[in-house]
């Protein structure tokens, strides 16, 4: 007998591959505000409603089956609770009387509002806000599946062990899907519903839900159009034949799996600000913790915790090859072998190519924060007025400009800095601030009041440097080439430690290296 998926378990196991996995770890986490006991004081605005328990507010969709008293919700109250018994309300941990919301009205409001969500259902939305969002389409209706794949198999009993664990490993792959979808989901038709609802009646305007969500929308219809056009074919063959369900149904599918999963590509380099958004507005907005709270404690979410559901996608996404190796390794047939192989393939070129992108994105971060600490460039000193007026041109330096002679998409990254001496020629020591990039090193002097950091030497080229270890553990030599293999100038290196100057020779060795396997490609 077949049934709507709805388990709401924990987020999905196995391990995690790459930069994308790195930053659940980074941005992850559970929200630490523990949801408490919901206690409806206030009859909505505008007076009491009439015998709330036998009719529903027209247009609002109700979160399951069953009126909200059905449910343990008490009934609206015709009065306000005493002072003492005030403390237990949809806020949790902070009610909404307290002095920590500076807009008590606001507060109340969004009590009310909230209340009245439990009992009647969320009202529906725009037809607009519903295609944008994915509420109230009725586009899961296909999406269902059998408690157990021996259900469609009548002849399960005679098949061997081999088989059966295939068939297994294959069941885990579509029931996770349609689990995770519906994870998805909680965000659109509880979250977002709820949000843009608010935001209708003048609450949480100050909130953007396409910050805080991010194209979730885009993920929920790439899963959609996944399971019609690839895992539920497949399925449908099953039940009207009684076989076995074939890997191999799945290949053209997955053959096409970067063309279909791109918008997974916006979602994890958009996850960092979409994450520190809503751990933000939580810390410093209680009316928008208080509804977060309130979402979580519902049924529909399966008390999951906002943080946990904005990370699903990575843990999903990184889910497929493993996936699919179960079911290759319970596969002894060379045509299902060949086909599983092919498609983890596709999903893990997929997945390289996330991994890229994310990186990428993280380097040009790292690059504008640095270009952002280096300020004025003055390597000369000019002899008079007129000299300085015909130099200040070209006493810039664009560190976001592409590196020289490489492939535009090879960003530029800060691969080292610190502080160091510096000593050029007989001069004494110069107090230095070192920054080395892929394809160049930097000389600067801290500015204490800009709180910057002068470039005080032309940028070396890693491409024409020579770092050679000097006798004092502490120091080495370096020596840059002009375009005729002689010296352009040569600067000695005091570290503040022995340590330090084994790791600025290791990394400058290590850039130069990968500086050439750049240039040739």
């Amino acid at each position: 007998m077949r049934e709507e998926m709805q388990d709401f378990g924990p987020p999905d196991g196995g391990p995690l591959q790459g930069l994308v996995a790195s930053r659940i770890e980074t941005y992850g986490g559970r929200s630490q505000a523990s949801p408490q006991s919901t206690a409806g004081s206030f009859y909505p605005q505008g007076g009491p409603l009439l015998e709330p328990s036998r009719r529903r507010l027209q247009n609002n969709v109700p979160f399951a089956k069953g009126s909200g008293q059905a449910r343990g919700l008490p009934p609206i109250r015709l009065r306000e609770l005493e002072p003492e018994k005030r403390h237990g309300g949809h806020y949790g941990a902070v009610p909404p009387h307290s002095p920590k919301f500076k807009d008590v009205s606001k507060a109340r409001a969004l009590e009310v509002r909230l209340h009245t969500f439990s009992m009647f259902g969320m009202p529906r939305l725009p037809p607009e806000d519903r295609h944008h969002w994915e509420i109230g389409e009725g586009g899961d209706r296909g999406m269902v599946i059998e408690k157990s794949w021996k259900e469609l198999v009548p002849e399960h009993k005679e098949m061997n062990q081999e088989l059966c664990h295939q068939q297994e490993a294959l069941w885990e792959l579509l029931t996770t899907e349609l689990n995770y979808v519906q994870k998805l989901k909680i965000m659109t038709s509880l979250l977002a519903a709820g949000l843009l609802n608010l935001q209708r009646v003048g609450l949480l305007t100050e909130i953007s839900a396409e910050t805080l969500f991010g194209n979730i929308p885009s993920l929920i219809r790439v899963h959609r159009s996944f399971w019609e056009e690839v895992l539920g074919p497949s399925l449908e063959k099953t039940r009207a034949s009684g076989q076995p369900l074939d890997p191999v149904s799945l290949k053209n599918g997955f053959l096409t799996f970067s063309e279909r999963f791109q918008p997974y590509v916006q979602y994890c380099l958009q996850v960092k600000q979409t994450m520190a958004y809503a751990r933000e507005q939580q810390d410093t907005n209680p009316l928008f913790q208080a509804f977060v709270q309130w979402c979580e404690k519902h049924k529909p979410s399966g008390r999951q915790h906002l943080g946990d559901l904005l990370i699903k996608p990575h843990q999903r996404i990184t889910k497929y090859p493993l996936l699919l190796q179960a079911v290759l390794k319970r596969s002894p047939e060379a045509q299902a072998r060949e086909a599983l192989n092919a498609m983890i393939a596709a999903v893990e070129s997929f997945l390289r190519y996330l991994n890229k992108q994310v990186r990428q994105d993280e380097e040009q971060e790292s690059l504008v924060a640095a270009a952002q600490r280096i300020g004025p460039y003055e390597v000369l000193e000019s002899s008079s007025d007129e000299v300085e007026k015909n130099l200040r041109p070209f006493c810039t330096l664009d560190l976001m400009s592409p590196m020289l002679g490489i492939a535009p998409e090879h960003t530029r990254q800060l691969l080292q800095e610190g502080p160091a001496r510096m000593k050029e020629g007989r001069e004494g020591k110069l107090d230095v601030y070192l920054f080395l990039f892929s394809d160049m090193l930097l000389v600067t002097k801290p500015q204490r009041k800009a709180d910057k950091a002068k470039v005080i030497r032309p940028p070396l080229s890693l491409e024409k440097l020579v770092c050679r270890p000097l006798r004092d553990p502490h120091s080495f030599l370096i020596i840059h080439l002009t375009e005729f293999q002689c010296v352009s100038s040569a600067l000695t290196v005091h570290c503040p430690s022995a340590a330090d100057r084994v790791q600025w020779l290791e990394k400058t060795q290590q850039a130069q290296e990968v500086s050439i396997n750049e240039c040739s490609e």
